[in-house]
């Protein structure tokens, strides 16, 4: 089975404001994606972790209830964003910069980021993938 995954090009970690701990990725090849499921309005999603062919990265891969996914690589320079998620963690994923986000928080004196096109994932946590895809 063949999908396409992009990796994050930008990470942060923060609190949110209930206090929980939160992993925000920027993919931008997520913009189509990002707006089908906001226009949507679907929540409900399934996730799964794969090891890639040759087990040199994970892929994450989100699956709504209208069939669109996403596909997120977790290469070895991303390893220690995994490590973050071996305990159930929420995640942002912005499909604008981080650094654009900081730099519009700074000049607005904001001690937060706002996010405009993003997905959010509740408790979101690494499993270990099956050793083999099975046909």
């Amino acid at each position: 089975m063949f999908t396409q995954a992009y990796t994050p090009e930008q990470s942060a970690f923060g609190k949110l404001d209930n206090g929980r701990d939160v992993l925000i990725l920027y993919v931008k090849e997520f913009c189509e994606e990002v707006k089908v499921i906001r226009r949507s309005g679907l929540s409900r999603y399934t996730y799964n972790w794969f090891a890639t062919e040759h087990k040199d990265a994970y892929v994450l891969q989100v699956t709504w209830e209208n069939e669109v996914h996403i596909a997120i690589r977790f290469n070895p320079q991303h390893f220690s964003l995994i490590e973050k998620l071996l305990q159930p963690r929420d995640v942002i994923l912005t499909t604008t910069p981080i650094s654009a986000l900081m730099e519009k928080a700074e000049k607005s004196n904001y001690n937060f980021l706002e996010f405009s096109e993003v997905l959010t994932f509740s408790n979101l946590s690494f499993a270990i993938p099956r050793s083999d895809y099975q046909n």
